[in-house]
């Protein structure tokens, strides 16, 4: 922000206090320098008939004439117009410098308090295109934010222990329920916590087609090379309760202790050929060609404080309005933006409230 400091003269007269106007200095230069009233008024950009008007005014309130006029000579500066003028030129640069200096420091200051007003958000969040999405839109309505890419275990703990002011998250559908999600559905508290469905898709193996692998049994029983995803992550944790669900063991599979931190990195690794299998979304698997086989569709939430600043929770509001869900007309109302009960009921994660 820049900011200009300039002097403004006040003329003080029976009890009366009057700025004057900056306009009839500049008439006065104009006059001094084209020895004629139009020539000052083009200059200053009014009509001969308001400059006229702007310093007969301001004679009459000093009492005296500021020019002399006339007829076919032009007109010059009355010895009060001229002294008056040159008090100006002289106060100008004696005070030009301090005025520069003060309007930095008055600049900075600004500044400084602007920053500081600006909401810092701390966001913790699964990995998720969305929640850039979502972070450049705060950006840009000039909030500072924080974003950190955690999985989504790691990133509902710091949110609960205020760590984060948001926290993004991902919950498995179907058999999954009661374990995973209800393990991630722990961390909320519908006192406290306002949330929103932000994406649905479907996680899968993905492998080349020179070397396809449809089913975890596939996986071990034909040695595929597996890259996994982080511990913590929603991906990670559904993987597990995959292979839990049919009493397979994890160190079974060759590379289970091999991590990536998002879908695009596996994805990337088994297209590569530095693996030959990976667990992620179909997304990722699209965008390089590579074989999936669906196995599990989760959601992706965003959770943030009740008592949160309202700027924030309604940029929030109105970034989830504008998503677009395929299957929208087929999900009950209660889904988009659920309490906790109804995320309970939606991934069938344990006993929930009738809602």
């Amino acid at each position: 922000m820049e900011i200009d400091l300039e002097v403004c003269w006040r003329l003080r007269s029976d009890g009366e206090v009057v700025a004057i106007d900056k306009r009839l200095f500049a008439l006065l230069r104009g006059i001094k320098a084209g020895g004629n009233l139009k020539f000052a008024a083009k200059a200053e950009g009014v009509s001969y008939r308001h400059a006229w008007g702007l310093l007969r005014g301001w004679e009459q309130r000093l009492g005296a004439p500021l020019l002399i006029s006339r007829q076919g000579r032009g007109a010059t500066l009355t010895e009060l117009g001229a002294e008056l003028l040159r008090a100006v030129k002289e106060s100008d640069q004696a005070l030009h410098e301090a005025l520069v200096k003060s309007a930095l420091r008055a600049s900075a200051t600004i500044d400084a308090a602007i920053e500081k007003d600006r909401r810092r958000v701390r966001i913790a969040s699964s990995h998720d295109e969305k929640i850039l999405q979502l972070r450049d839109g705060l950006e840009a309505a000039r909030h500072n934010i924080a974003l950190e890419i955690l999985g989504s275990e790691g990133a509902l703990r710091n949110y609960r222990r205020g760590d984060a002011d948001l926290a993004g998250f991902h919950l498995p559908m179907g058999e999954l329920g009661r374990t995973v999600a209800a393990k991630l559905i722990g961390f909320l508290d519908d006192k406290q916590d306002e949330i929103f469905l932000v994406e649905k898709r479907v996680l899968g193996l993905m492998s080349r087609d020179d070397m396809v692998c449809r089913t975890l049994d596939e996986l071990i029983a034909h040695e595929r090379r597996f890259v996994n995803r982080q511990v913590g992550s929603a991906t990670r944790l559904t993987f597990d309760g995959l292979l839990g669900a049919r009493g397979l063991a994890p160190g079974d599979i060759i590379g289970y202790p091999n991590e990536e931190y998002t879908h695009t990195a596996v994805a990337a690794l088994v297209a590569s050929r530095g693996a030959d299998a990976a667990f992620g979304s179909q997304h990722a698997a699209t965008q390089f060609d590579l074989v999936f086989a669906p196995m599990v569709e989760e959601r992706f939430y965003l959770v943030i404080n009740r008592e949160f600043d309202s700027t924030v929770r309604q940029h929030l509001t109105d970034f989830c309005a504008q998503l677009n869900f395929d299957d929208a007309p087929r999900m009950k109302a209660d889904e988009f933006v659920p309490s906790v009960a109804v995320v309970k009921r939606v991934h069938n994660a344990g006993f929930w409230k009738k809602v």
